[in-house]
């Protein structure tokens, strides 16, 4: 039986611990990955979700049995639960296309990763609906709705869930998730990126709280996509406000800007978002607002 992420653990995306790779922000780290996990461990980190890009897909950990078991191992070595996996793949290789031949590669990868996350014992993937890929400009939204609901049948099989994290508002959201009533479904909530398409909380949360499964905690500013937490303009007060309203159980993963110690910056984030979990998540905050 796949674990689930323990209720409101504090994770973050894989690569952010050690060097960029290639000028990326986001990236499977290579060389050194294992190393990673005792890091996140003495943080206080309790989760990690991994992430893969097309430059990766061959050699990520995840795609051969000796890597997925050592994976497990270092989750158990280091108490990092693994939270996930984000297929920034299909930003490279969308799953939106019209051409039936690309549409027919990204169905197949898919496919391979949502069996990999299986076979690691992952709880969901996550795929990232935003530019090329977006849901909101698909040229063909009934062919992806196709190999959307093909996937959902996998992923049924398999045992794992997927994530779709988007850029339409939060009543197109409710209604695309609503439309397909698939147990396996379910929303990637982005703080950063809600402020990035100027959406307020307020219009999202209540439309589609039922089906956020995962929170990634960034900061934007409309002009800046990225910004250390606390100095953009997303509102988190208001987002875990309503998280602890609708009684969210989830986890959360840290994606916050890129800095130039990245360790330090991380410790700081933790200690940012253990301060919003506690004074709106808790069952003493919870009883204080609904007093």
């Amino acid at each position: 039986m796949i674990p689930s992420v323990p209720r409101h653990a504090i994770g973050i995306v894989q690569g952010r611990l050690l060097p960029p790779v290639g000028g990326r922000v986001q990236a499977f780290p290579g060389d050194g990955w294992e190393g990673e996990f005792a890091l996140a461990e003495e943080l206080g980190y309790t989760a990690m979700e991994l992430t893969i890009e097309m430059a990766s897909f061959d050699i990520h950990p995840i795609r051969t049995p000796d890597g997925r078991a050592t994976l497990r191992r270092l989750a158990d070595d280091h108490g990092v639960v693994l939270a996930g996996l984000c297929c920034d793949t299909v930003m490279e290789q969308p799953l939106t296309v019209t051409d039936k031949a690309a549409r027919a590669k990204a169905r197949d990868m898919l496919r391979i990763l949502l069996d990999c996350g299986a076979e690691t014992g992952l709880p969901m993937i996550e795929l990232p609906m935003l530019g090329p890929n977006s849901l909101k400009r698909a040229p063909d939204p009934k062919a992806f709705a196709d190999l959307l609901d093909e996937a959902l049948d996998h992923a049924d099989e398999v045992g794992i869930d997927i994530l779709v994290e988007t850029d339409l508002d939060g009543r197109a959201l409710a209604r695309f998730i609503d439309l397909r009533r698939h147990p396996r479904l379910g929303i990637n909530y982005d703080t950063g990126n809600s402020t990035w398409f100027g959406f307020d909380p307020e219009d999202e949360i209540p439309h589609y709280h039922r089906h956020i499964r995962n929170v990634h905690i960034k900061d934007c500013t409309r002009a800046d996509y990225s910004r250390p937490l606390g100095t953009g303009e997303t509102r988190f007060d208001a987002i875990f406000a309503l998280l602890g309203h609708t009684s969210y159980g989830g986890g959360f993963v840290i994606q916050a800007a890129r800095q130039s110690d990245d360790v330090a910056a991380a410790g700081a984030y933790l200690d940012f978002t253990r301060d919003l979990v506690h004074r709106y998540l808790t069952a003493e905050s919870r009883e204080g607002v609904n007093a």
